[in-house]
């Protein structure tokens, strides 16, 4: 009889192919997926190369497909309403706290469409307890002087 093992992925028994005595995951699609989708995590952590070109081919993949999440989010509204209630929730258990008023910042979140004039400034903190991702500043600038 044949040897018999429960898949990691989907917890059912499968028969593991000769040719893979050490097979883990049984051969679903979505087995094979978080199959490979590990793989992917633990290589990305461990090879600095792997991660350099996946870089690079997503930064392609996104200059060729400027629009892509703009377009997804106009054709799936309940995809855009259900993952900010899920990033309220993810804010609310950082914080302990009601976030949901709070406005989500994202990596080029301080970039603005007009450009700050030059002269000198003050630069101050700000404790509002607004939520930032990355390298995204919020802060608060007053003009000292113009001249």
């Amino acid at each position: 009889m044949a040897e018999r093992r429960k898949c990691k992925h989907c917890h059912q028994s499968f028969s593991p192919r000769p040719q893979n005595p050490d097979q883990q995951y049984c051969s679903e699609r979505a087995c094979q997926r978080a199959r490979k989708r590990i793989w992917q995590q633990r290589k990305l952590l461990a090879d600095p190369d792997y991660h350099a070109n996946q870089s690079v081919a997503q930064s392609c993949w996104q200059e060729k497909n400027p629009d892509y999440w703009s377009k997804y989010r106009e054709r799936n509204p309940d995809y855009v309403e259900r993952n900010r209630d899920r990033q309220r929730e993810r804010n609310r258990r950082r914080r302990g706290q009601d976030t949901s008023r709070m406005p989500i910042a994202k990596m080029d979140a301080s970039m603005s469409e007009r450009s700050i004039n030059p002269g000198r400034y003050l630069m101050s903190r700000v404790d509002s307890g607004r939520i930032a991702k990355m390298d995204a500043l919020i802060v608060e600038i007053n003009v000292v002087s113009c001249g």
